[in-house]
């Protein structure tokens, strides 16, 4: 798919109460795409099936302080009339702070998978329907109300429970 086609998907086939805002950067082919958390699995399937987005290079958490976490998808298209690349990022906003839910991507694409279980961890955002919402990275005896990317949390705090978690394995 040229990038014309890609734009005027991105155009026609995205209902405008779809998006929050889009986003492209002048003089680059690359997109950047706001959609509300309720909306978000509509528009990430309509660019995987309409517009032949396949590759999803990662995934990524933020958190706006007292106010929100983000999920943002970052997604590859292939130019077919230049051969290159052009980065779409997704970014997912309105996630409560206080419940952090998310629809789970990774049946549109699997290796959100593992990225989604990434940020479960050291975010706390559950991705509802994914199909093994387990922890990846942090070890089974992470105290399961600390998630070390919070801003809530600083580094201080994250390297004395490491350091006790290390002393008690140690002690073991």
């Amino acid at each position: 798919m040229s990038m014309k086609e890609l734009v005027e998907i991105l155009q026609t086939e995205i209902p405008e109460k779809l998006v929050d805002e889009i986003e492209r950067v002048e003089g680059a082919p690359h997109f950047t795409i706001y959609v509300k958390v309720d909306k978000s699995r509509d528009l990430i399937k309509i660019l995987h099936d309409n517009a032949g987005i396949y590759h999803l290079t990662t995934v990524t958490g933020l958190e706006i302080p007292d106010k929100e976490f983000r999920v943002i998808y970052h997604l590859q298209h292939r130019d077919e009339e230049t051969e290159k690349e052009v980065p779409i990022n997704v970014i997912i906003t309105g996630i409560d702070i206080n419940k952090p839910t998310s629809p789970t991507m990774s049946d549109i694409f699997v290796c959100a998978e593992y990225y989604e279980r990434e940020i479960y961890d050291f975010y706390g955002i559950y991705f509802e329907n994914h199909p093994f919402m387990e922890r990846l990275i942090l070890p089974e005896n992470w105290p399961d109300d600390v998630r070390p990317m919070r801003k809530e949390y600083s580094w201080q705090d994250i390297k004395e429970i490491t350091l006790s978690l290390a002393k008690k394995i140690s002690e073991d």
